[in-house]
């Protein structure tokens, strides 16, 4: 064979061999592009979601969801075992799950409480937890669910960049506790982000309602953060006073009273004013008073800036009035009889018409104790002044309003007229505790 016609087949057996070797890589490497997951690369986060009342704890997780997609991350989901995230343990608990899923960060939907919604927030191996709390007013479940959403958006777009820098820092107690197992996953393994999915909201619109980066906190921050404190039992004691009658114009009490708020914005009292005993009378005739009213009241309390509170409601009181006659008052008589003989000058008055029976003044009989049950009905206002922890100055005002009179059909002696409508005022120190209200973790501030 020539050696030009050896060399022309050496050249097309190479040639044909590097066509099969092509055409078997390509062979190789088209099921492994098909058999890829889409959006393999994009980085993971964990959503967990705990427990809350009504079904509101789906609707976030629902919503949160929807505004993470369109950011070009991929969710898994988990369910943790507690109701309550516990902020001492909750980092270990967020590096355990970054770690297993091999995930960027760790979102919490904290649901539990009834008037918030929390979002925590954990980096991979990072050493602080970052939060948001957004508060629910009443009617206003879906904006404050919303809100949550919005955030949630923009945290998971500061995690894909790689650090959260819009959340404030949560200080909670040092502890070590075990890292606890991931939760099982809830769902789908993975939920994929669609880059093509339209955003129900932009991320870039909650960016303005992120809260700064944490730092010393000023005074007037702490003021508007922290809400005074409304106790659910109190006892009050102090000072009350009332315009009672022309015979005594105004009676002062210590009084005491004890409350109850079944719910924030409802008060109800039972109470007793320990009114000192008063004489009355003149010098022939004199009787001691003594009251003894037991109070109810029911009010509906508004909370003020700068941690006043003001208490609007109706009180009615049932006064146990007792009239004892005093030693030395005497029987009198009805009429004075004329003088006898008549002084010089004067003219006897004429006898009556009639000669028989012959009149005598009518004598009465000694005045006895009588007891009277007096109910009246008020409308009052309540100032109350927070002046440290759960101790409040009470300032009270009202127009009492007379539904009973004292008994006119007694002996002249222990005559008493009351005022129908009286001024009431009092003032007070009530000392409260809220025993209904689960303890705040550490490091937070309770609303």
């Amino acid at each position: 064979m020539p050696a030009a016609s050896l060399a022309l087949a050496l050249r097309a057996a190479r040639t044909a061999a590097s066509a099969v070797a092509g055409t078997l890589l390509a062979a190789v490497a088209l099921p492994a592009a098909a058999g890829e997951p889409r959006g393999a690369g994009e980085p993971l986060l964990v959503l967990a979601a705990f427990p809350g009342a009504g079904g509101i704890d789906k609707r976030a997780l629902d919503l949160v969801v929807a505004h993470i997609r369109p950011v070009g991350v991929r969710l898994q989901i988990v369910r943790p075992g507690t109701p309550r995230p516990v902020l001492q343990t909750l980092l270990p608990e967020a590096n355990a799950l970054a770690d297993t899923w091999d995930a960027r960060g760790v979102l919490w939907i904290d649901a539990g409480a009834s008037d918030e919604l929390a979002l925590y927030v954990v980096e991979r191996n990072g050493e602080q937890i970052y939060g948001r709390r957004i508060p629910v007013l009443p009617g206003q479940t879906a904006t404050a669910l919303e809100s949550l959403a919005n955030i949630a958006g923009a945290v998971a777009e500061e995690l894909r960049e790689g650090h959260v820098a819009g959340l404030a820092e949560v200080k909670v107690a040092p502890v070590a506790p075990a890292p606890a197992a991931p939760p099982e996953p809830y769902g789908a393994p993975a939920l994929a982000a669609s880059p093509a999915a339209p955003a129900a909201t932009a991320p870039a619109d909650a960016a303005p309602d992120l809260q700064p980066p944490a730092g010393p906190p000023s005074a007037s921050t702490g003021a508007r953060r922290e809400a005074s404190p409304l106790p659910t039992f109190a006892v009050l004691a102090g000072y009350s006073g009332a315009s009672f009658s022309s015979a005594a114009p105004w009676q002062s009490a210590a009084a005491l009273r004890a409350s109850w708020a079944p719910v924030d914005y409802a008060v109800l009292g039972l109470g007793y004013e320990l009114i000192p005993s008063t004489s009355l009378g003149n010098e022939q005739s004199t009787f001691e008073l003594s009251r003894h009213p037991v109070i109810t009241t029911g009010q509906v309390r508004l909370r003020l800036p700068l941690g006043l509170d003001l208490q609007l409601g109706a009180r009615a009181t049932v006064d146990i009035v007792e009239r004892v006659p005093e030693e030395g008052t005497t029987q009198q008589a009805l009429r004075e009889p004329p003088p006898f003989p008549p002084p010089p000058g004067h003219v006897p008055p004429p006898p009556p018409p009639w000669r028989w029976p012959r009149m005598f003044p009518q004598q009465l009989p000694p005045p006895e104790a009588r007891t009277d049950v007096l109910v009246s009905v008020a409308p009052v206002a309540e100032l109350g002044v927070p002046l440290t922890g759960w101790l409040r100055l009470k300032t009270t005002l009202g127009v009492d309003v007379l539904l009973t009179e004292p008994d006119a059909t007694v002996h002249p002696a222990l005559a008493l007229s009351a005022n129908p409508v009286r001024i009431l005022a009092g003032v007070g120190l009530e000392l409260g505790l809220d025993l209904t209200a689960p303890p705040a973790p550490a490091g937070m501030v309770r609303k």
